[in-house]
């Protein structure tokens, strides 16, 4: 497992943090429901505060960032994305087994929704999460 840390974002992590998407997610979000550029990137900004991001970086290296939303009931994993280079080192389920642990502290389900050919969804039904509805393009999943 590659070690990483996690880092508030700011201000000025705005257009990493939206490449980065772009990056790891455009395919999966074309394929469900179309790309386009400024659309998504005003959807982008308008459903997600920066403050509420966090960057996972590898030493001093952004390489992706979580975006929790915590609610009554549930800890909600809006997004979850790292530059290709850095998938599959183990990064993502480590963040979401410590999200798993926050949660059930907290008495709370975790919850995602993943996009349907997204490959990501293998991971999160290794981790034990459970698919609770669904719609055309997506899978909601929800753990605990």
């Amino acid at each position: 497992m590659t070690s990483f840390s996690l880092i508030d974002a700011a201000e000025h992590d705005k257009h990493f943090i939206f490449n980065a998407f772009k990056l790891s997610m455009r395919d999966y979000i074309d394929w469900a429901w179309g790309w386009d550029d400024e659309f998504q990137h005003t959807g982008f900004w308008r459903n997600l505060q920066v403050q509420n991001f966090k960057l996972i970086c590898i030493g001093k290296e952004p390489a992706g960032a979580i975006y929790v939303q915590e609610s009554e009931q549930s800890h909600w994993v809006r997004t979850l994305f790292l530059l290709p280079e850095f998938q599959r080192l183990g990064i993502g389920s480590t963040l979401l087994a410590q999200e798993a642990l926050r949660a059930k502290n907290l008495n709370k389900k975790l919850v995602l929704d993943v996009i349907k050919i997204n490959p990501a969804k293998r991971l999160y039904d290794r981790m034990g999460f459970r698919v609770i509805g669904e719609d055309r393009a997506l899978f909601h999943m929800e753990l605990g």
